[in-house]
C-alpha cells in the first residue's frame, strides 16, 4: 500500500490525522512530510492545521462537512479509550445546555498542558489550556468535570430546569457522593459551598 492507502486504511475519512503518529514504510518524518504535501496538492488528503490533516469524503451532494471539533478532542480530550480532559467553564455550561450563549473560548482542563492557563487557536477556534488539578482518567473524568461545573455555576441563575440538566449529567454518567468525596479537596472552597446553595448535592446518589 501507498501512504494514501494506508492513511485511509488506519483513520478512515474525515478522521483527525496528526502527523506525529503517521507510521509508514520506516521512512523519516521528512519523506512522510513530502508526500503528504504532494497529497495535498491533489485534493487527496487535507491539512487542517499544523501537524493535522484528514482524508475528506466526498458523496453525491460535494464534499463532506469536517467538524473541527474532532481535532481539538483528539488533541486535549480523549482518543479512542484513552480520555485524558474534560471542557470546563462557559463551554462546559453551553455543552450541557445550562447556558444558551456560545462562548468565543474554549476552556478545556488536560493531562497535555503543564501550565496554568495556555491560550491557543486550532483552526478558527480560540482554546484556553490549564493543568489537570489532578491526573485525568477515563474513571476520573466525569466527576472531575461535574465538580468543574459546580465552581464556575452561578447559583442564583439556577432553576428547575436547569437543576434538571445537571441531574441527568449526574445520571447518565453515575456520579456518586462518594467520588465527590474523593475528588472535592482538589477543587475550591466554592465549589462545596455550590453544591450545598443549589441543592445539587442532594440529587447525588450515595
Amino acid at each position: 500500500m501507498n501512504l494514501y492507502e494506508t492513511l485511509l486504511s488506519e483513520f478512515g475519512y474525515n478522521k483527525p490525522i496528526l502527523f506525529s503518529e503517521i507510521k509508514f514504510n520506516n521512512w523519516c518524518p521528512q519523506q512522510i512530510s513530502r508526500d503528504l504535501r504532494k497529497l495535498c496538492q491533489d485534493g487527496k488528503v487535507v491539512k487542517f492545521d499544523s501537524g493535522i490533516y484528514y482524508i475528506p469524503k466526498t458523496t453525491p451532494f460535494g464534499v463532506a462537512h469536517f467538524n473541527p471539533r474532532k481535532v481539538i478532542e483528539k488533541k486535549f480530550i480523549k482518543d479512542t479509550d484513552n480520555v485524558f480532559g474534560y471542557y470546563s467553564g462557559s463551554y462546559l455550561q453551553y455543552e450541557l445546555g445550562i447556558s444558551k450563549l456560545k462562548p468565543a473560548v474554549i476552556e478545556i482542563y488536560t493531562n497535555e498542558e503543564s501550565r496554568d492557563l495556555h491560550k491557543v487557536k486550532l483552526g478558527n477556534y480560540r482554546i484556553s489550556l490549564r493543568k489537570p488539578r489532578t491526573k485525568i482518567d477515563k474513571f476520573n473524568a466525569p466527576v472531575l468535570c461535574f465538580l468543574e461545573l459546580m465552581n464556575g455555576i452561578d447559583v442564583e441563575t439556577l432553576d428547575e430546569y436547569k437543576r434538571k440538566l445537571i441531574s441527568d449529567y449526574i445520571a447518565e454518567n453515575r456520579i456518586t457522593q462518594r467520588q465527590i468525596t474523593k475528588y472535592i479537596p482538589y477543587f475550591p472552597d466554592k465549589t462545596c459551598r455550590n453544591l450545598i446553595e443549589s441543592e445539587v448535592i442532594y440529587r447525588v446518589p450515595q
